[in-house]
């Protein structure tokens, strides 16, 4: 008979390495980090250098670039949201986010490194249309596009959609976006605030209102840019342009997804989400 602490965490152990545990073991997993593990089992005892030969090494966080090297010579702008959340009650800060805001002193020099992105830019015909769909910090990207596009000259017309959850609060670079509009850079621009009424709107919802501008646009030759998170609104934005495609286009489901898949073949439909 087994009782007592250590051998319920033994047991447990046990339960969670077998086939039947397999689900649980999976989302203690997923749900879970270093130190709730160790929490999950107080009489574990391990030696330090054996749990640090344990960890993985931590992952670099890649941010995108937002600025052009023509508007800012010899800078590098970075957009970096501090990311803070509690979960099994403890409060966490992300690695990179918190370094940055909190545990660098200004003016302290900090080490990176640049990883080449052949296949995330403006069009290269300075001529064509771009439409940008960045929510968030996945805004960063597209700041840098419309410093670019403006000091390069391009000539081809710009639209942004943008959104986050308060516009008071969350409306990132608003003057410089206010400012390319009312300079006739950015030709386009389309908010959504989810959490300013009652019904919550996203970037997706903005689309589909704007669907016979978008399908004159793409039909024009637009490239179609998205940044941001790939778990749920680089889905929903893949999900309303191929919608568009059905209503403005008159396409059906199988047509609109050729449609896309084609865009994405021509390089004109770019994707930097993650």
């Amino acid at each position: 008979l087994e009782c007592g602490p250590a051998q319920g965490d033994r047991r447990r152990l046990r339960e969670l390495l077998s086939e039947e545990g397999e689900k649980e073991r999976d989302e203690l997993l997923t749900n879970s980090d270093v130190l709730d593990l160790l929490r999950s089992f107080p009489t574990a005892r391990v030696e330090p250098q054996t749990l640090v030969a344990n960890l993985r090494k931590l992952a670099p966080r890649l941010y995108s670039i937002s600025s052009s090297p023509l508007a800012h010579p010899n800078e590098v702008h970075l957009t970096v949201g501090i990311q803070k959340t509690s979960k099994n009650g403890r409060l966490r800060f992300g690695a990179a986010s918190s370094f940055l805001a909190s545990r660098v002193p200004l003016g302290l020099p900090v080490n990176v490194f640049v990883q080449p992105s052949g296949h995330f830019h403006p069009p290269e015909d300075p001529s064509k249309d771009l439409i940008m769909c960045g929510p968030g910090t996945g805004i960063a990207p597209f700041r840098g596009f419309l410093h670019e596009r403006a000091a390069s000259g391009a000539t081809g017309r710009n639209w942004l959609f943008f959104g986050d959850q308060r516009e008071e609060t969350d409306f990132l670079y608003r003057d410089e976006l206010l400012d390319f509009r009312g300079r006739g850079i950015l030709h386009e621009l389309d908010l959504a605030f989810s959490r300013d009424q009652d019904e919550k709107i996203y970037v997706q919802t903005r689309m589909l209102e704007r669907a016979n501008e978008l399908w004159a646009w793409l039909e024009g030759g637009a490239s179609f840019c998205v940044c941001g998170d790939a778990k749920r609104m680089a889905k929903d934005v893949d999900a309303a342009l191929k919608k568009v495609a059905q209503i403005a286009g008159g396409l059906s489901a199988d047509e609109a997804e050729a449609y896309v898949a084609k865009m994405s073949a021509e390089h004109r439909y770019l994707r930097d989400v993650y």
